[in-house]
């Protein structure tokens, strides 16, 4: 059996592991399953290009070894052989040949006493040439483990950890093979080479990446010429052959590395703190969004692409986002009370329009209707606001002024037009059960002034509010449930311009889920 493709993928809430493996001529689906109704686990074996309503394979797991979240690669050895895992046990299982047929196990021992710290296990791989098995630790160790005397290689068997190797200093957190190589990564986003001894061939260390959390290596064989790649760190200084590969990391950044010039790529990065701001463009096709790990995107949802994206490495956790009305400025707010404006079309700001006149965290940001104000609120229970002016024919923002208007939490901000003008007004929130309007004609620069402040409930605490009447003949609610959309809540929403997409971001999840909208 030749393996083709691994595909792995891991649901920490219904916990289900999936790992696609293409056999000759038999592309297979290796899954777990977890119900917190009942403690215990499947392991199936699914022809995926079949519609066959059972696995090929099965077998239940003991629950007393504790909930296994890992699966290893399959061998080329007289049956197919896997290993699946968790951070303290180990099971092994053998395949029969393609048929209806159970899959056998037997728990690893791993009450071998070492005469020094084994550590947590990571991950685990076969060798290549022996029927030897390999366990990465926490510790910097690799678990030996062999077969027990007396089991013959094509029977059930139970394999036994013959050897601790102290391989490194630091936690490994991949181990995988290549060719004629044991391949390494840890916590200090180092990718390390070893020889089938455990010798070390080479490594790459200075791509100032983190934690590494896969490795997976490129099909195409290395070319003839061999010329432009680095010497190996034996004493006969070989050249450091190995394929290109592709490298993820805990801060959910893909890496492509070419092995002969050693220069990485990185082709992905991904929201991997919480992500609690989204925001749609008023008049394209476009929803923004940004993350803790100051990672801030503009998604085409028609087209379902990227259009551009920026990683804030000073600032970093974003907060919130607003779009003006015209679509001109995007406004950002962070977790350090920075206020940033920026060009929507390439999300850069100039440096006169990266504000910071507070540390405490901005929660809320809108534009007047108008566009010619920006409002936000933040944690220290202040709204400050913002003015558009025209400086020598030059449309700059600049900082009208800061006033602590609540006493408690600012609960929304909220701008409107006045009755018997087009003159903006705005409107501040709070759980004080106070509804405090400021008086933008009359304030100056550094010089915000409160037109009034009315406590409006005297038992209840508002939590929102919006303008009354609407301005069609329908009304439409729109709510949001944690059973449907996230697991842990929604902490923003955001409708498209043309009213046929919302988008919600779930915080901790760092997701954002897209609904379309059937208005039938």
């Amino acid at each position: 059996m030749a393996l083709q493709n691994i595909i792995l993928a891991l649901f920490k809430d219904f916990v289900h592991i999936q790992l696609t493996v293409q056999l000759t001529n038999c592309p297979l689906l290796v899954a777990f399953s977890f119900t917190m109704l009942m403690f215990s686990q499947c392991l199936c074996i699914w022809d995926w290009t079949s519609e066959a309503e059972k696995p090929l394979w099965y077998t239940e797991l003991n629950s007393k070894h504790g909930l296994q979240v890992n699966v290893t690669e399959f061998t080329d050895m007289v049956l197919s052989c896997m290993i699946v895992s968790n951070l303290m046990t180990r099971f092994h299982f053998s395949i029969s040949p393609p048929s209806i047929a159970p899959l056998t196990g037997v728990y690893l021992d791993v009450c071998q006493t070492f005469n020094k710290v084994v550590g947590l296990f990571s991950q685990s791989v076969f060798h290549w040439k022996e029927f030897q098995a390999l366990t990465a630790t926490q510790a910097g160790n690799l678990v030996l483990w062999d077969i027990m005397k007396g089991c013959a290689a094509s029977q059930s068997f139970t394999r036994k950890a013959i050897k601790l190797i102290p391989l490194q200093e630091h936690s490994i957190t991949v181990l995988t093979t290549t060719d004629s190589c044991i391949v390494t990564g840890d916590t200090l986003g180092h990718i390390k080479f070893y020889d089938e001894n455990f010798m070390l061939l080479g490594w790459y260390s200075e791509f100032g990446l983190d934690s590494i959390v896969s490795i997976s290596f490129s099909k195409e064989c290395t070319p003839r010429c061999t010329q432009a790649y680095p010497e190996d760190c034996t004493l006969e200084v070989k050249p450091f052959i190995v394929r290109n590969f592709v490298v993820s990391t805990l801060s959910s950044t893909v890496v492509h590395v070419n092995a002969e010039s050693g220069v990485p790529q990185i082709l992905l990065r991904e929201h991997y703190e919480p992500l609690h701001a989204v925001a749609c463009h008023p008049r394209q096709p476009l929803v923004a969004m940004g993350s803790h790990s100051g990672i801030l995107k503009l998604w085409d949802y028609n087209s379902k692409l990227t259009i551009v994206s920026r990683v804030f490495e000073t600032e970093r956790h974003i907060q919130c986002i607003a779009f003006d009305p015209q679509g001109l400025y995007m406004a950002v707010g962070f977790g350090s009370g920075a206020v940033h404006i920026l060009d929507p079309c390439t999300l850069q700001s100039d440096s006169e329009e990266c504000f910071s006149h507070t540390e405490d965290s901005i929660h809320h940001i809108t534009f007047s209707l108008d566009s010619k104000y920006l409002a936000t609120a933040d944690a220290g229970k202040a709204v400050t606001v913002f003015r558009l002016q025209t400086d020598n024919g030059l449309a700059r923002w600049k900082v009208l002024g800061r006033y602590r208007s609540h006493y408690k939490p600012i609960k929304d901000l909220l701008f409107g037009v006045h009755l018997d003008s087009t003159q903006p007004r705005l409107l501040s929130l709070g759980m004080d059960r106070r509804l405090v309007e400021y008086d933008l004609h009359n304030s100056d620069e550094n010089r915000l002034l409160i037109l009034s402040s009315e406590r409006i409930e005297q038992s209840a605490v508002p939590t929102s509010m919006t303008w009354y009447p609407r301005f069609t003949t329908e009304h439409f609610l729109l709510t949001s449930s944690a059973l449907i959309c996230h697991p842990k809540g929604v902490s923003a929403l955001a409708c498209s311009y043309d009213g046929r997409f919302v988008f919600t971001a779930g915080g901790p999840d760092c997701t954002v889920f897209s609904w379309e909208i059937n208005r039938k």
